[in-house]
Formats: C-alpha cells, sequence, structure tokens
C-alpha cells in the first residue's frame, strides 16, 4: 500500500470544494482538516476575493522595512563621518538634526549600521584576557584547615565604639 501524499494546496482546495457543497460549516470542516477556524475564515476569504489562486501558498516575509534608511539620508550621514571621521553614530545624527531639519532622521544604532556596512569604523581591538595574579591555590587535608576573612574597614559595634 502507498504512502498517502498530500500537499498544501491540494487539501485547500478540497476544503473549500466541501464548503461549496454546502454540507458543513467552516467550523466542521476546520476540524475535519486539522486546522484552526480561523485558517478556514481565512481560506474562504482568500478564494472568494480571488478564486482558486488565492488558496496558494504566500510568503511570510513583510511588506515592507520600517527601519530601512533611505539613499538621501545614508548619502548625507556617509558625507558628513568623511568630513568628520572620529564622530559616531549620536553626533552625527544630532549635527543633521541642525543641518537639515527636514528630513526624518534615523535611530543611532541604525546609523551606526550603516557606518559598519560602509567599512567607515575601525574594528576596537579586543582586550587581553586578564590573567589571575593570585597566588597558587592552598592545598588541604581536612575540613577548616584553611579560614578566610575579609576586612571591610570600620564599622561601629553596639556599644558605639569603633
Amino acid at each position: 500500500m502507498p504512502w498517502l501524499e498530500t500537499n498544501p494546496m491540494d487539501e485547500r482546495v478540497r476544503f473549500i470544494v466541501a464548503l461549496e457543497e454546502g454540507m458543513y460549516s467552516v467550523a466542521e470542516l476546520s476540524e475535519r482538516f486539522g486546522v484552526s477556524r480561523q485558517c478556514g475564515d481565512k481560506w474562504r476569504r482568500r478564494y472568494l476575493a480571488e478564486g482558486f489562486a488565492g488558496l496558494a501558498t504566500r510568503s511570510h516575509a513583510p511588506h515592507r522595512c520600517p527601519h530601512k534608511i533611505s539613499a538621501e539620508i545614508a548619502r548625507a550621514v556617509l558625507d558628513l563621518r568623511r568630513k568628520h571621521p572620529n564622530w559616531g553614530p549620536v553626533t552625527l545624527i544630532a549635527r543633521l538634526a541642525r543641518l537639515k531639519p527636514e528630513l526624518q532622521l534615523p535611530a543611532p544604532s541604525t546609523v551606526g549600521d550603516l557606518l559598519v556596512r560602509e567599512g567607515l569604523v575601525k574594528p576596537r581591538r579586543r582586550r587581553a584576557k586578564q590573567v589571575d595574579g593570585g597566588g597558587r591555590a592552598v592545598q588541604t587535608e581536612m575540613p577548616n584547615q584553611t579560614w578566610t576573612a575579609d576586612y571591610k574597614g570600620q564599622f561601629r559595634t553596639l556599644n558605639g565604639k569603633y
């Protein structure tokens, strides 16, 4: 016996055909097909609006990118950065806000990403790991062989004296 093989488009078409027969409600068909009622409603709306082509799988990618920087703003930021190579994103944004108040400026993090992408930021050297300069660990053979205390400075005792 061969494996039962289906694809999402065929299942959606079967769903709509069964719905068009009028024997079952969207809720009942959704339960039979193992999808939520909201999903069944979505398929019905798409079918009514676009026909069977509306049942095709759609991309989940966003339609727009709200934090995308425009070419005009990118050019202004890059020009100002080339004039002042030591300025960071916050300073660049502040200066551009005064020079060109009509521009809708992005967040400093977006400007920082632009500078890195364009190679205008020198990567910082990482600090070398600090090697523990303390003495070697004390070897003990039994409990309470080694005691330590932290000196926290002077403090008053209950009788009021230091």
